[in-house]
């Protein structure tokens, strides 16, 4: 009488057992396809605009061919204005500007519009941006300014 009593029991132990475990393995899989999926949706947008915290004031001295560098201070606004102000070390300054900017195609370069119709181009990135040249390439590691 045991053995027929221990025999469907040990049956339904063992059915409740693999039902249990079947549910948690997709709900693992359920998970990490949505964590998957997250991923891969955050990848594709991400931008200097949008994931940067890009107002604010820089400053640093760059290079200059007739002086001993540029002190720059310049601000960006959330209103996509700027204010710059330079100081040419051993010749002069400051002068101000100030003007509007608008982020480029890739969403990482802003470009400055000045009053006078001149432009310049930075590669925005955490905590500093990098003034490029007229073609919108990287021209070194002393043309950074930090926040």
């Amino acid at each position: 009488m045991k053995q027929k009593l221990f025999l469907p029991i040990l049956l339904i132990a063992v059915l409740f057992s693999a039902c249990k475990k079947e549910s948690t393995n997709d709900k693992q899989s359920e998970h990490s396809d949505s964590v998957i999926a997250v991923i891969h949706g955050s990848d594709s947008t991400t931008t200097a605009k949008t994931t940067i915290d890009w107002e604010g004031e820089y400053k640093g001295i760059l290079p200059c061919e007739d002086c001993d560098g540029m002190e720059i201070s310049l601000t960006l606004n959330f209103d996509y204005t700027f204010s710059q102000s330079i100081s040419y070390i051993g010749k002069g300054g400051p002068y101000e500007s100030q003007g509007n900017f608008e982020w480029g195609g890739s969403e990482n370069i802003i470009v400055l519009k000045f009053e006078d119709g001149s432009q310049a181009k930075y590669l925005v990135s955490e905590e500093m941006i990098t003034l490029l040249d007229e073609n919108g390439e990287r021209q070194g590691d002393e043309y950074v300014l930090r926040k």
